[in-house]
């Protein structure tokens, strides 16, 4: 019998690979194979990991390839044939399913490739493979048959996806801190030109009886987050109800992220999700762009009023962590349009509101149109546009800077109250202004590229006001000061933020500290007992400007932040 290794590099060490899981469970089901499944991620040394693949000494080597480990697997694969030329190696995956012919003719490592859906495929691959049998009836794949190359008919799609067993074991304590990704469905009913889900527009669901079988194993163990993979998890709005409904009814202590079409939600739909628990459920929604060329060119047909109707409905009620994505680069969406695209999905207030740029992916329609539209683009992994007839490299770049600030100041969610104040009342709500003027900035005093610590971000922004809105100074300030110590428990702000505090500030918490009545009435309960351990988690802070106000005011206040002894985070903000 055979040794056969599966593995990929996975891009975080967080992530796992749902492909790996359900080839592994569909190979061995009903079948004699002898599978092994080994992840890395991409920030691993390579010579670090083909030394533990050959720790396996597999007789075939399987690798599941991505835009982002492709490069890598390639290196792997010419690197281990040379020490290792009997092992067999097998492609799979998005990156190698739509050029299969040409990359085994580049690269003469490769002996096999299993295109698009991979479960039948491979089973039967490694079958004939394990009993020394001819290849010639499988299906879905491509491989090298001595000095040949040959290209078999497709697969047809699993019809039944019941068929394919749950992917997970029992016990998964091992995902404690990791994302566990799940599917209930496979394809997509859109056409977006630049996705390779267009190419399948069937969409095939797992029965709701079989995704609530799974869902209940996940739902016992301790994982981080279940992050479904369903391409529009809401094409079917009752369907994706009763699930959610499901997971909600559920006691559990994970996290449930979905991607979203906005505009496809009822108002009977946005009744039911605002009764949801909170802290539960992540959406993940794909504005892409506002700006009507543009998507109509990639045949988004999604209606913008709709969309921001609903998400903010969903916004209001304040209990779904929302996540908005944009797509820079697409065609006639020049600068200018961006800009407004981006200040039309900022408006709507997201927890997370993504930049991301145009990838040119094999097998996507737009790639074939790419000539039509003057696409520049990477020819190597991710395929990442570098210009095109309405936005130039130089506006790529600035772009990207914009990007980084965004995850840094917004996405953090470290300067909340300061940010939205500087956007509102110093760029009068325009959002991609102040990124723009903020980047700027940073590329001036050559700020990037450089790693810098949380307490050097406060820094940068209060000098950046000091310098170009001065008149705002010592309401940043003292914003600033207040989302700092909100998620730092501190007695040392940032350089270049000054306190108020009066010279008896300690005097003053530990009165508050000798009354019982304070302490009964904020102090959580597992804070410890004694006044000098209690005063490790209290810090008293005097603001001139009230945080809490949308307007500034001239009242100054005084807050005790309570932080868990833990977390060190505050837990509690008590106006005094």
């Amino acid at each position: 019998m055979k040794s056969i290794l599966l593995c990929t590099l996975n891009a975080k060490y967080i992530h796992t690979s749902l492909a790996l899981r359900y080839l592994k469970a569909y190979c061995l089901q009903d079948a004699d194979l002898k599978i092994e499944l080994k992840e890395y991620t991409i920030n691993e040394l390579l010579p670090d990991v083909m030394a533990s693949i050959y720790s396996f000494q597999p007789d075939i080597l399987c690798f599941s390839c991505y835009i982002w480990n492709i490069r890598s697997i390639l290196e792997l694969c010419h690197d281990y044939k040379k020490v290792a030329p009997q092992t067999i190696i097998i492609l799979g995956g998005p990156e190698v399913s739509y050029d299969s012919l040409a990359l085994l003719k580049e690269n003469p490592a490769i002996d096999f490739i299993v295109r698009g859906e991979g479960e039948v495929s491979l089973k039967e691959l490694l079958i004939a493979l394990d009993n020394n049998q001819p290849v010639n009836n499988v299906r879905g794949i491509t491989c090298r048959q001595g000095a040949e190359l040959n290209y078999h008919p497709d697969q047809p799609l699993i019809e039944d996806l019941d068929n394919i067993p749950f992917p997970y074991p029992a016990d998964l304590r091992e995902y404690k801190d990791k994302i566990v990704y799940y599917e209930s469905s496979r394809g997509c009913p859109f056409n977006c030109a630049y996705c390779l889900s267009s190419t399948q527009r069937q969409v095939r669901f797992f029965s709701l009886e079989r995704v609530k079988k799974d869902l209940t194993i996940l739902l016992t163990q301790e994982v981080r987050e279940v992050k479904f993979v369903d391409r529009t998890f809401n094409c079917n709005e009752n369907r994706a109800r009763e699930i959610i409904k499901f997971l909600a009814d559920q006691e559990a202590i994970s996290k449930f992220h979905f991607e979203l079409d906005a505009a496809l939600i009822s108002d009977q739909m946005l009744e039911f999700l605002k009764n949801l628990p909170a802290d539960r459920f992540n959406f993940e929604i794909g504005v892409q762009s506002t700006y009507p060329a543009a998507l109509q060119a990639v045949q988004r047909t999604s209606s913008w009023e709709r969309l921001s109707r609903n998400v903010q409905q969903l916004n209001s009620s304040g209990n779904i962590h929302l996540h908005l994505d944009l797509i820079a680069g697409l065609p006639y969406e020049g600068y200018a349009e961006f800009a407004q695209s981006f200040n039309n999905a900022y408006a709507l207030n997201p927890d997370v509101l993504q930049l991301g740029f145009l990838k040119l992916l094999k097998g996507s329609r737009l790639r074939d149109e790419a000539q039509q539209y003057g696409y520049v683009f990477q020819e190597q992994p991710p395929y990442q546009i570098l210009a095109n007839n309405y936005i130039s490299y130089d506006q790529m770049i600035k772009l990207k800077q914009i990007e980084e600030l965004l995850e840094k100041y917004y996405n953090s969610g470290d300067m909340s109250r300061s940010v939205a104040y500087i956007i509102n009342y110093v760029y009068d709500e325009d959002a991609f202004a102040f990124f723009e003027g903020l980047a700027f900035y940073w590329e001036r005093n050559q700020l990037f590229a450089v790693a810098h610590k949380k307490e050097r971000l406060y820094s940068i922004l209060i000098d950046f006001i000091r310098g170009y809105h001065s008149p705002h100074l010592d309401v940043v300030n003292d914003l600033l000061k207040f989302d700092f110590l909100n998620k730092n428990r501190t007695d040392v702000l940032p350089a270049g933020l000054w306190s108020h505090n009066p010279a008896h500030i300690k005097e003053e918490i530990y009165a508050c500290i000798k009354d019982k009545e304070f302490i009964k009435k904020h102090l959580p309960g597992n804070l410890p007992a004694s006044p000098r351990e209690i005063k490790k988690n209290l810090h008293l802070e005097y603001f001139h400007w009230d945080p809490n106000q949308v307007l500034p005011d001239s009242e100054e206040v005084k807050i005790m932040f309570v932080y868990d002894p833990i977390k060190k985070l505050a837990v509690k903000k008590i106006r005094l």
